[in-house]
């Protein structure tokens, strides 16, 4: 796609992937990928049979985004979670996690599938309180409802089999989209979880779906202040700031906003 193409330009230097699985992302030449996940590729082939005849991403380290231990504070240029933050119980982890592996001024590139246009436009929206519920609560106290929404409105399971399709998924750990976002409600969630937990990121990039089968939003966030951001070739942002959104960010909820309302007319 080509806003990818536009908002991978802000990764540069070394940095990690976590969750690529068998769609890694395409980046730029002066970027250079770890890959993390929680399974080793054999458990992953184990786990996904349906990928059985997909070439997937090398693992390099064993970890996931709300444990990213492997890593020192402030030690990596940027972070790639590319169609992952759906499948955390916990994204708030994730982000408090990518902030303290990142230097000052490193990239959180997020990619995530607006609801209405995939799988998920049955399902409810998720709500800023379900999510600092699930912060503060921790995830097993809804994780049984995650599942069961997702067999009714995506698997669309049987009523008669529900129960039993549920607790070998749980069982199975199988990556589900926990949450719903719209570009909207991702930044309101995104706010909201910056000023609860003084999260050190701003956003700089953002580009919705542009076309009829593009079906994800872009995010693109930089730890500590955004005027104090430059790529890492040296070359300041003022060009990727016109392209991505056609003018100054400094009011980047106007912008998702209208991007969101124009989807929906």
């Amino acid at each position: 796609m080509d806003k990818r193409r536009r908002l991978t330009a802000w990764l540069r230097g070394e940095g990690i992937e976590v969750g690529a699985l068998n769609l890694p992302l395409g980046v730029h030449r002066d970027a250079r990928v770890r890959y993390v996940d929680r399974l080793t590729v054999g458990q992953q082939r184990s786990q996904y049979p349906e990928l059985a005849e997909e070439k997937l991403a090398p693992v390099d380290v064993i970890g996931n985004a709300e444990d990213l231990h492997a890593f020192a504070d402030g030690s990596l240029d940027f972070v790639i979670a590319n169609h992952l933050l759906e499948h955390l119980e916990d994204p708030i982890a994730g982000l408090l996690e990518f902030e303290r592996v990142l230097k000052n001024g490193g990239i959180v590139y997020l990619g995530l599938p607006d609801q209405r246009r995939t799988f998920d436009r049955e399902r409810e929206l998720t709500s800023i309180e379900h999510l600092l519920r699930d912060h503060e609560e921790g995830g097993l106290a809804s994780r049984r409802e995650h599942y069961l929404d997702w067999a009714k409105h995506v698997a669309h399971v049987q009523p008669g089999e529900l129960d039993g399709y549920v607790e070998s998924s749980m069982s199975d750990e199988y990556s589900i989209h926990f949450h719903c976002w719209r570009p909207d409600t991702f930044l309101d969630f995104f706010v909201a979880v910056r000023q609860k937990f003084e999260l050190d990121f701003e956003m700089v990039a953002f580009a919705p779906p542009e076309t009829d089968d593009d079906f994800e939003f872009i995010v693109v966030l930089a730890k500590g202040r955004f005027d104090g951001v430059r790529l890492p070739s040296g070359k300041p942002h003022s060009r990727l700031r016109q392209v991505v959104l056609g003018g100054p960010l400094g009011r980047p909820l106007r912008a998702v906003r209208r991007a969101s309302t124009k989807l929906r007319k």
